[in-house]
């Protein structure tokens, strides 16, 4: 699998698709082209903090044809792409979707991972909550001591 330019040097061109990653609060969205391919020439993993995408996109010229090439851009050949994700991602939570030589992984992010809101709570409501002396721990009197 040579590449010709148009002054006749060679040079092998390989296939790497190209990758967006997105990541929200709800979910990681990963989108790469994948021209040429189906679902059965794709190999989609999670493991820990990365998810890897491998194919192969075949060479569909044939060597016995009679054709002299001036020109080729487009790579061909296997592909292994690793791109860096959240890690506690769930593997079997993945949602992979291809259309149109477009491969759309979404993976949701688990419960732990998302974001809570932390309720700040004025003074007039604070009051109610707060322990007395004798009920506070040891580490409050020995910080109160310290300071005194």
């Amino acid at each position: 699998m040579f590449v010709l330019d148009f002054h006749g040097r060679g040079a092998l061109r390989s296939f790497l698709p190209p990758a967006d990653v997105s990541v929200t609060d709800e979910q990681v969205t990963v989108v790469m082209d994948v021209p040429g391919l189906n679902a059965s020439e794709l190999d989609v993993e999670l493991l820990g903090d990365q998810l890897t995408v491998r194919g192969e996109r075949t060479y569909p010229h044939s060597g016995d044809d009679a054709r002299r090439w001036q020109h080729l851009e487009r790579g061909f050949g296997r592909f292994e792409r690793v791109l860096q994700v959240p890690e506690g991602l769930d593997p079997d939570a993945i949602v992979a979707s291809l259309a149109d030589g477009v491969l759309t992984l979404a993976i949701p992010m688990p419960q732990a991972r998302k974001p809570h809101r932390i309720e700040i709570l004025g003074s007039e409501q604070r009051r109610g909550l707060e322990a007395p002396p004798e009920s506070r721990n040891g580490h409050d009197r020995e910080l109160t001591g310290a300071a005194a």
